[in-house]
């Protein structure tokens, strides 16, 4: 019985390899026409080297400072806040690597003041974040007043939304008419990337 069992399972099994095997070679897939008209022919240019898609080539960003003298070098800096040891003094040094930046801390508006040290005349603010790609893209939001006390200020360019780009120095120029001013102020109301105002350089360029 176990033999006759047996035998029944291998013709089974043969029975249906025959079958998949007589299945397959059956199946045709249908003849597919084309239509010369809607075929385009693409004739490929000769190429000798690789190429790299238009869309996908950076602009390289060429760094321009703004005419005349960066007035706010080495010269006295105040804030109403900072962060840890990123005081208003770095905003002047000369420096925007590394750690060399103000930034502001708590709730705004956050101001960030320059003395000059005398009345001059400018015509440019420049203000630059670190350029490290590390330092993303963001926007900062501030308006700059003007003073020639140090306590009685006059807006100067009102409130606007700048963005800062790596791919573009992390770099701001803001210019205005000339004007006589001694001491410049920044009064910041939103920063995207961080919790307070940032500044690495506060550039104030007159002739």
């Amino acid at each position: 019985m176990k033999i006759i069992r047996r035998i029944l399972i291998v013709l089974l099994v043969l029975a249906n390899g025959g079958l998949l095997y007589y299945t397959l070679t059956q199946i045709k897939e249908p003849p597919q026409e084309i239509d010369a008209a809607n075929v385009t022919v693409v004739e490929a240019r000769e190429q000798t080297e690789a190429e790299e898609h238009p869309a996908f080539i950076k602009e390289e960003y060429v760094m321009v400072l703004p005419e005349g003298t960066n007035l706010a070098l080495k010269k006295s800096a105040e804030s109403s806040s900072f962060t840890e040891v990123y005081n208003a003094k770095k905003a002047t040094d000369g420096f925007h690597d590394g750690p060399s930046y103000w930034e502001g801390k708590g709730e705004y508006p956050q101001t960030l003041t320059v003395d000059l040290e005398q009345v001059s005349k400018i015509h440019t603010v420049r203000l630059t974040l670190n350029p490290l790609p590390i330092w993303g893209k963001r926007t900062q939001t501030f308006a700059i007043n003007i003073s020639s006390d140090g306590t009685n200020f006059t807006e100067l360019v009102g409130t606007k939304q700048y963005t800062f780009d790596p791919d573009y120095g992390n770099e701001v120029q803001i210019p205005f008419d000339e004007v006589e001013a001694q001491f410049v102020q920044l009064v910041f109301t939103e920063n995207s990337g961080a919790g307070g105002g940032q500044v690495a350089e506060f550039e104030i360029y007159g002739n």
